[in-house]
């Protein structure tokens, strides 16, 4: 599975699903080609703090991986809980429960970008947002994959809309292959920008 790809797909479902949070991107995204022309540097797309929100919310509501394994190295006691955790023991998180828990993210089947603002981040606890793990063994890939998709929604929101159709799926059926999320089918309707 190509999850920059998948990531790109879902996003874009989610913005055909709610224009106006396609509309507020692509709003961001207008000024920023007004004011660095219409091929800025990946600096300046980082810097896009809506496209930011827009990109974190989709890898919360659709994470690259439904749960994260580890296997443990030595014995290891659970804080002063006395629990042991034995060597060799495989632990899971579970990611998409997480990501989904009302408990850590309010409404959490609604798409909003908004979450992920400079004002609201702080607000999410450490280790609930986990699309690419955390710690010494997450993503490799990280940056690099969140520039690629970046990127994709940036080029193609300023060129294009992207709508709900009548084969869109709502909810999407989703499947678990190896602990990736997928969909079989994710369509949406793209037409030329009025605006």
């Amino acid at each position: 599975m190509d999850t920059t790809s998948s990531v790109i797909a879902f996003a874009l479902y989610l913005l055909a699903l709610n224009p106006e949070a396609q509309n507020k991107l692509r709003r961001e995204v207008d000024v920023c080609i007004k004011e660095n022309g219409p091929k800025p540097s990946m600096d300046v797309i980082d810097k896009l703090q809506y496209l930011h929100g827009v990109v974190s919310e989709a890898l919360r509501i659709f994470p690259p991986a439904s749960r994260l394994e580890r296997e443990t190295t030595e014995d290891y006691i659970l804080g002063n809980t006395g629990i042991k955790v034995p060597k060799g023991c495989v632990v899971a998180v579970p990611v998409w429960a997480i990501h989904h828990d009302p408990q850590y993210f309010p409404d959490p089947d609604s798409f909003k970008p908004e979450r992920f603002s400079k004002d609201n981040v702080d607000s999410i606890p450490p280790y609930v947002y986990l699309p690419f793990g955390a710690g010494p063994r997450n993503c490799i890939g990280v940056r690099l994959g969140l520039r690629a998709v970046k990127m994709a929604l940036f080029h193609s929101i300023c060129n294009v809309e992207f709508v709900r159709t009548a084969k869109t799926e709502v909810p999407l059926e989703l499947f678990k292959d190896f602990g990736a999320i997928s969909s079989s089918d994710i369509t949406v309707g793209v037409r030329k920008r009025t605006s």
